[in-house]
């Protein structure tokens, strides 16, 4: 095969053979070449059209709203944008940086929302598939990478990551990102042992050799990067020694090449992510699921093994047993292993092949990374694993290509004759399926689900929705389940932007800003207290779905000028005190004259802010005050018998002037002797416990607790 230059101008000979020259003109030489070109790029091109399409359509309806995890993310980043910068973040129980950062890049350039806070893990959903297909067609074979790669497009599991604003959903890329650095070393490493070059000679030429050492810095780069993503990356680095180990034991010689840029790289990786952990260490608070996920490793420590085998086991049936899958619903469908049947099996022999090719380093390389991906769910087991398994699932979707082509391969061997045209109608048909069962369980079945609707808080999204149609003039009462500062507010947050609102669940509590009539939003879930009900003027009910938990909410029109209390000249105990210069004790009273023994007693509370900086310290993780008011009952030697701690419309919202209204409902034990009792309430911080103190006129401090009427328990 040869070239040369034709005497024409417009032709040019590209191949000579023993009989003649075939000449074509630059068209048709360019035309090849595109053609060679459509045939290498073409087919991951359009599986990369494929998932990008699946993963941005209706991005902002499905999931149908927000989890408060997600909406903390947009809070954090909008943060950002405002100058809150932070080294780590403390809501979501702790949170790496890097997603929120990237977010709020995105923020900066399609403007703050929901889009921008889910096109991030869209995009990079969408980048992973091309990186593993880069690195299965070095590492494997082309056919492997292609499979790979339409099941990461088209599979449940990936497709709900791309979708979800969670940090965890940028750790497949750069995890991938590591391996290839990696993986290009361990090749150029073995190529130039072909070569000749003794393991003596590129110890010496490790920093001298430009290409080696780009992929060093490549890979410990990428390495600290999963470490700035999500809490699982803290067991995924593992998996580069482990293999050296693995080297060590079954190709010595490749690990005299591998093991100093490997040390060379995860050094740099430890000097990058040093200061977060340095951070961590001065500010403990902004870290705390470590704790909440330790249990198990207690048990195992004390010698107790079955807690872990236990979830171990579910760990591993989850991703073919149906049943046995995540059951959190805001991420999978409950019980949804992650393969359906037929590619649970392909997954279970690729899993053999590997295992049968121990001695190839890539067979082993990609069990070793399936193994230490999967490694927190094998301790804390099958719940939440869609989340804590991520680093894992580039691996997790090559064994199933594994198995499928070890399958086929071996009916090509005994049928010839049929091995290709059997092979090409299963690859599509067993793909084809794939497809259908994700489109259907993912958009309609889950996407669909009330529980899921639910738990996405959407009844919030659509009050949310319709208050932005609306000119409203001054601030709206939202009243739900979830009032803390880093729960529905964030939700707000990232749909409706600075919007004034108040927060109170109003079956125990509502707000008046500024002591004045104010538009409330009460869902069906937190229908306001019968006692409420005289404040409540024009109504107007807008329904969901029937089928959703929370199919309604109700715009009500709160009427200050109808409480039926009197808190401006009240004379009753406690009314007038002041608290700290935080807010006055307006009213205390309870609604019913005498309760029997085992009933709940009712003491309705009014409180008017003065400074809310005043009501206690700002505390982590969402940098407000965070107050609870105590109410409690004494028994004749002054101890409490029965108490209720709670305040359902948080301080973190309170304005000067604003009217806070709250239900103490206090559990009476059954066995309570009939008689009068006095009580009192008060005001404590839930972080440290200590009271908000009563100012007399002076402004002296001179006690912690306000005397309330006393309650009547009455004959049962």
């Amino acid at each position: 095969m040869g070239g040369r230059f034709s005497k024409s101008p417009y032709e040019s000979t590209i191949f000579r053979n023993p009989c003649h020259h075939l000449t074509v003109s630059p068209f048709h030489l360019v035309k090849y070449n595109a053609a060679r070109m459509w045939k290498r790029v073409g087919p991951i091109l359009l599986i990369l059209l494929l998932a990008f399409g699946l993963r941005l359509a209706a991005l902002t309806s499905l999931p149908p709203g927000l989890t408060h995890d997600e909406a903390n993310h947009g809070r954090e980043a909008i943060g950002i944008l405002d100058g809150i910068l932070l080294f780590y973040f403390p809501l979501n129980y702790g949170s790496e940086p890097l997603y929120s950062y990237t977010v709020a890049g995105f923020m900066a350039l399609l403007g703050e929302g929901l889009f921008a806070l889910r096109l991030v893990n869209v995009m990079a959903g969408t980048a992973v598939i091309a990186a593993v297909y880069t690195w299965a067609n070095r590492a494997f074979d082309r056919k492997v990478a292609l499979v790979t790669a339409v099941l990461l497009a088209l599979s449940f599991w990936p497709l709900a990551a791309s979708r979800e604003a969670l940090r965890a959903g940028l750790l497949p890329l750069f995890m991938t990102l590591a391996v290839w650095f990696f993986w290009q070393l361990f090749v150029n490493a073995e190529s130039q042992s072909r070569r000749g070059d003794m393991p003596g000679k590129r110890t010496f030429a490790l920093f001298a050799d430009h290409p080696t050492t780009l992929l060093v810095i490549g890979f410990g780069v990428c390495v600290a990067v999963t470490l700035h993503i999500y809490l699982a990356a803290r067991v995924a680095w593992l998996l580069f020694p482990l293999f050296l180990l693995y080297l060590l034991l079954a190709h010595r010689p490749a690990f005299g090449r591998m093991w100093r840029p490997t040390l060379a790289g995860l050094l740099l990786a430890a000097l990058l992510v040093a200061p977060m952990f340095l951070y961590l260490e001065r500010y403990p608070y902004a870290l705390t699921r470590l704790d909440m996920l330790d249990r198990p490793l207690n048990d195992l420590r004390q010698g107790n093994l079955l807690p872990v085998m236990r979830n171990a086991t579910g760990a591993l049936l989850a991703f073919v047993w149906p049943g046995q899958g995540d059951q959190f619903l805001a991420y999978n469908i409950p019980g949804r292993p992650v393969f359906e049947v037929v590619t649970a099996v392909f997954f279970l022999i690729g899993i053999a092949v590997c295992l049968w090719r121990w001695r190839q380093p890539n067979a082993a390389f990609l069990l070793l990374w399936f193994g230490v991906g999967v490694l927190p769910s094998l301790i804390t087991g099958a719940t939440a694993n869609t989340t804590r398994n991520l680093a894992a699932l580039p691996a997790v979707f090559m064994l199933p290509a594994i198995g499928f082509w070890a399958v086929a391969t071996w009916f090509g061997q005994r049928w010839p004759r049929y091995g290709r045209g059997v092979t090409a109608v299963a690859l599509t048909v067993w793909l084809f399926w794939v497809g259908v069962t994700t489109i259907n369980d993912y958009f309609i079945r889950w996407g669909q689900s009330p529980d899921v609707r639910g738990a996405y808080q959407r009844n919030l999204v659509e009050a949310l929705a319709y208050l932005d149609s609306q000119e409203l003039d001054g601030p709206v009462l939202l009243s739900t389940v979830y009032p803390g500062p880093a729960h529905d507010p964030s939700i707000a947050l990232v749909l409706a932007g600075d919007t004034d609102f108040r927060w109170a669940d109003a079956r125990y509590a509502l707000v008046l800003p500024g002591g004045q009539d104010t538009l409330a939003i009460i869902p069906a879930s937190t229908p306001l207290h019968p006692a409420f009900a005289v404040l409540a003027g024009p109504q107007e009910a807008v329904p969901l779905r029937p089928d959703d938990l929370d199919p309604s909410f109700t715009l009500v029109e709160l009427e200050a000028k109808a409480m039926p209390w009197d808190t401006a000249t009240s004379t009753a105990p406690g009314a007038g005190v002041n608290l700290n210069n935080a807010v006055t004790l307006r009213h205390a009273g309870w609604l019913a004259e005498s309760v029997e023994p085992g009933g709940v007693a009712e003491l309705l509370t009014i409180w008017q802010v003065q400074d809310p900086a005043q009501v206690g310290p700002i505390v982590p993780p969402a940098f407000t005050t965070d107050v609870v008011l105590f109410t409690q009952v004494l028994a004749a030697d002054g101890r409490p018998f029965a108490q209720r701690d709670s305040l359902e419309a948080p301080s973190w919202a309170w304005q000067p002037g604003d009217v806070i209204l709250q239900i103490h409902a206090v559990p009476i034990p059954a066995d309570a002797a009939p008689g009068e009792y006095p009580a009192i309430v008060g005001i404590y911080d839930r972080a440290s416990g200590a009271r908000l103190p009563v100012l007399n006129e002076t402004g002296a401090p001179v006690d912690d607790k306000v005397g309330a009427p006393p309650l009547v328990i009455g004959e049962p």
